[in-house]
């Protein structure tokens, strides 16, 4: 539904929801379950714990993965430019086709994704990118760089979407910024702890051994996923072929009980308890659980127009709410590229002149800080916006959770100053490091948040907004290794970065008038919101 209504009959606009009722029987708070799940133990709703935790498990893995394949080649760009014969020129050139080859990929991969399911795409970026890393741990000239690059990107390039929908096909308003924490979490170690596992083996085994590494771990994720990932793409009983795993039996007081939530943490609205009163007869569907071999369906093809699903984004873009995620999280991955690409440059220079080692050591710093944004941005916000729902008579907005980013939006700025500033001046190691761990910590809050956000907000467009997200990031962060070495040359280190810093300021305040005028704006454009719902929807 692309609105809905509480109790009082009031309107709500998209992603205005009840979030806490209070129920009698046991003179409670509880949090009311949005989106609503149906009875069917097939929707991923309503899965039991342990198979959400298994899914998110391997999601986590392959987010790891693909992180490391992204940002760990500057960790041997030392022993790649003796071993190869390639310059920084050619390093950074490699480093702006790969995300190149996210953003083109993320465009054509993820309609793909939304008509035949998320199992079919995972498995296919998998086989590629643990393909392209086998090739890369044995790669010899400048062009196979470029092309490795390009595939690796095209293989990676559905991970930011697809988990996105995999976050909404699976959790309530009340668990997505905990599960989003879990995303950013291995977002970040991919960035910064394998990276520094991947030095200490470049500098006993060299460069290629830990390509091989990687390409090991892929291979055996591709497996696991082959065997434990289950499809989230839920089809309802009224969508396409009837369900021959659904039967009918006559509804009793024990039913009616449990469809309100009787004595559990989690209850269903007002609105779904209503709905039984307008139940025709005294007849429910029940459903039977799908066997292993359902569930691992290679498979989940549906009715939408392929083609509309490709015009979608170009459609979704004006929506302020997916602009503003979009700027955020090009910017946090364009400093993010920045960083990692110059702890590469600065520190096996003089007067540090670390070892391949050393250098991926310097990105511990900035892992200990995103670990401190991850919490602070996940379950924090979860908790926050449950306590905010509950003073504004049960009803949760999902700009609630942007009151949290008056603090990362000032560590991420003075943390990219202090970064820049301490490296030019040559100052013990620890002082860029802390400086990256600010960083670190605004990056992990604001990207997790910003995302959460949008989700919440735009659910039924959750796959063509990350689209939109994912080509801005991709191609925001595809220019800065070509002006990383010039901006350094004309202004020096520490104005490179200050300069940075003050942008990185200006652009997360933005949150301000989001914050204000956010609610507003998603009434006003309500209209348009159901249209393209409905026109994504549209067979044929």
């Amino acid at each position: 539904m692309a609105s809905t209504s509480d109790q009082r009959g009031e309107a709500f606009p998209p992603g205005t929801v009840t979030l806490t009722g209070y129920q009698e029987s046991i003179a409670s708070a509880r949090i009311v379950l949005s989106p609503q799940p149906s009875s069917d133990p097939n929707e991923p709703l309503n899965w039991p714990t342990w198979r959400k935790v298994t899914n998110m498990t391997l999601i986590f893995g392959m987010t790891l993965a693909v992180f490391t394949s992204l940002m760990v080649q500057t960790v041997f760009w030392q022993q790649m430019k003796v071993d190869m014969g390639v310059s920084t020129v050619n390093l950074n050139n490699a480093q702006s086709a790969n995300l190149a080859g996210v953003a083109l990929g993320c465009l054509f991969f993820i309609p793909l994704t939304v008509k035949y399911g998320r199992r079919p795409s995972y498995l296919l970026s998998i086989a590629v990118l643990a393909g392209s890393m086998w090739w890369a741990s044995k790669m010899k000239t400048n062009a196979e760089l470029i092309v490795i690059a390009v595939i690796s990107g095209l293989s990676g390039a559905i991970n930011e979407t697809a988990v996105q929908m995999t976050i909404a096909d699976l959790f309530f308003v009340h668990q997505r910024g905990a599960a989003n924490a879990v995303y950013f979490g291995a977002v970040m170690m991919g960035s910064f702890l394998t990276p520094l596992a991947a030095g200490s083996q470049a500098a006993t085994q060299g460069w290629r051994w830990s390509y091989t590494t990687l390409s090991i771990c892929l291979t055996i994720l591709f497996v696991l996923f082959l065997f434990a990932y289950e499809e989230t793409k839920y089809i309802p009983v009224y969508v396409g072929a009837p369900n021959t795993n659904a039967t009918t039996r006559s509804l009793d007081d024990g039913d009616l009980k449990n469809t309100c939530g009787g004595g559990s943490e989690e209850i269903k609205s007002p609105d779904a308890i209503a709905k039984l009163d307008s139940v025709p007869s005294l007849y429910v569907t029940t459903y039977t659980p799908h066997t292993y071999r359902q569930r691992m369906r290679l498979w989940t093809p549906t009715d939408e127009s392929l083609g509309r699903l490709f015009v979608l984004p170009l459609q979704v873009i004006m929506l302020p709410h997916v602009l503003y995620t979009s700027l955020q999280f090009a910017a946090v991955i364009a400093w993010l590229v920045l960083v990692v690409a110059m702890i590469s440059v600065i520190f096996s220079m003089p007067p540090y002149s670390f070892t391949t080692a050393g250098v991926g050591y310097m990105t511990l710093g900035p892992f200990v800080g995103n670990v401190f944004g991850t919490l602070y941005g996940g379950p924090l916000s979860d908790w926050v916006v449950v306590r905010l729902a509950r003073r504004n008579r049960d009803i949760f907005e999902p700009e609630m959770r942007l009151h949290l980013l008056c603090v990362p939006v000032v560590t991420m700025a003075g943390g990219l100053i202090m970064f820049g500033v301490t490296a030019d001046r040559g100052m013990h190691w620890i002082f860029p490091s802390i400086g990256g761990a600010f960083y670190a910590f605004g990056m992990g809050s604001i990207g997790e948040i910003a995302f959460t956000v949008l989700l919440d907000s735009y659910r039924d467009l959750v796959a063509e907004s990350f689209i939109v997200v994912a080509f801005f990031r991709n191609a925001i962060s595809m220019a800065v290794p070509f002006a990383m070495v010039p901006w350094w040359l004309s202004m020096g280190l520490s104005n490179m970065f200050i300069t940075i810093g003050c942008l990185s300021l200006f652009i997360g305040l933005f949150y301000v008038p989001l914050l204000i005028w956010g609610k507003e704006i998603r009434i006003k454009l309500a209209p348009r919101y159901e249209k393209l719902v409905a026109k994504k929807r549209l067979i044929g």
